[in-house]
Parts: structure tokens; sequence; C-alpha cells
């Protein structure tokens, strides 16, 4: 019987962990182990989520305590794997799925994964359509698109340095920069570099973080919910940083080489 409260403990661990990293907020991922370990029938069920892991304890004058600590570093945007484990928690919690299956299939769950060239695809339009909201031209869109070549190139060197996302951000912003101020020097004087710049940063924006910032912030968990805003803060800092550098040192340059 031990050995099946120790399975739920890590059978709800690993949900909360898999939603963790794919972005979830810390309410929800917290309303997820709770209701897992609600079926465990033990006195005392509390689990502490946040940004960075995951504790939770099980409880029982009877079966005595079981208590697991896990660690979350890696974490990215995944809306398609919250919901499926989601969806598998909910059939747990509804006596669908028995104790083993849960785990067996939450252990072998397949991220929702898109292919690269749609990604890039889509970083490249969503830079060209956000310059054209922004106020940019047929020419603006035409540089921010390009821009989203260096998003793609930073993408490609990250899988390989394993940057964090402060030098990530400021390496794509830096180069978005340079090349939005060295075409509107040397080939087209007309170009509007501000919504050409804009745009071409917008897809790095930290938008979901700020959002679940607020969100878990409003629910009352003012830890996580200033972890993820300062996280936001960080990302923001990192983009205005590339982008200020990548400006002047384009014009120092150029006033150098003329």
């Amino acid at each position: 019987m031990e050995e099946k409260y120790r399975v739920l403990a890590d059978t709800a661990v690993l949900a909360g962990e898999i939603m963790l990293k794919a972005g979830a907020e810390t309410f929800r991922v917290e309303d997820t182990i709770r209701r897992i370990l609600r079926t465990s029938g033990f006195e005392h069920c509390e689990a502490f989520v946040v940004t960075t892991g995951i504790m939770i304890t099980l409880e029982s004058s009877k079966a005595g305590t079981i208590s697991l600590n896990r660690r979350v570093s890696s974490k990215s945007t995944n809306l398609g794997v919250i919901d499926q484990v989601n969806t598998i928690s909910r059939q747990f919690c509804q006596g669908e799925l028995d104790l083993s299956e849960t785990f067996q299939q939450l252990k072998n769950l397949t991220p929702v994964r898109y292919p690269e060239w749609l990604t890039y695809l889509c970083m490249v339009l969503t830079a060209a359509f956000f310059t054209l909201i922004l106020g940019g031209g047929p020419a603006e869109c035409f540089v921010s698109a390009f821009n989203g070549l260096y998003f793609m190139i930073s993408r490609i060197l990250n899988r390989r340095l394993h940057l964090n996302d402060f030098v990530f951000n400021m390496f794509a912003s830096f180069f978005m920069a340079f090349t939005c101020i060295a075409i509107q020097t040397l080939i087209l004087p007309e170009l509007l570099a501000e919504p050409a710049i804009a745009g071409s940063i917008m897809a790095l924006l930290p938008g979901l973080a700020m959002t679940n910032g607020i969100r878990d912030t409003l629910e009352g968990d003012y830890m996580s919910g200033a972890a993820r805003i300062i996280e936001a803060f960080v990302i923001a800092a990192s983009l205005a940083l590339g982008i200020g550098v990548g400006m002047e040192c384009c014009r120092l340059l150029l006033q150098a080489l003329v």
C-alpha cells in the first residue's frame, strides 16, 4: 500500500513538472497536483509550487508522511503539453485511468511540436505584420522580415552554446537594430527604423511571462507572480540593451568608415 502512495506522489510531481516546464501558471500546477493527491484519501495533501521547484506532502496518521521535492530549471512555452496533462489528470481523477496508466502516459508524453521551417516562417511573418500594424510600409516590413533570420541563427547557436534567455535576446536584438540602422544609413534613407525594429522584436517580448505573473498575483501567489514579472522585465531589459547597443555601434562604425 505504501508503494502505491509513493507512485501517486511521483505521478503528481511528474504532472506538475511537465506543466511547469511548459509554461503553466503556478496556481494551475498546484491545482492539478492537489487533485491527483486527494485521490489518496490522506488527511493532509499539500502542494507548494514556485517557478523553479515543486514541493508536495502527503500526511496520514495511519500511513505516515510522504514528501517530495523537485527542482525545475528549464522552461519553454508549449500550451499543447499543458492541455495534454490536464486531460490525463482529469481522466485519472474521474476514474477513467488507473494509477499505473496515468503514470505511464505522463512519462511517455509526446510534446506537441511544430516543424522547424513552420516556426521560422511564422517568426518572419510575425515580424513583418507587426511592423505593418505599427505604421511601417513595404520597405520596413521587408527589413523586419529579414531580421527574422537573426532569430533563426540565434536559436540554432543557442542549441550548441546553451545560452540563457538574457544573452539570447540581447544577441538577436543587437543585430536586428544594427541591420535597421545600417540599411537606413546606406541604402534607404527614407526607411523608418522605429517600426522596423519594434516589429522585429515583437515575437521576443515576454508577453506570456507577464500575463502568468499577473494571473499568479491575482490568485494570491505573490512569490511566483513577482518572480514571473521580474523575469518579464529582465527579458525586456535584455531586448532594450541589445537594441540600444546595436544602434550605437552601427552609428559609430559608419561614422568611422565615412
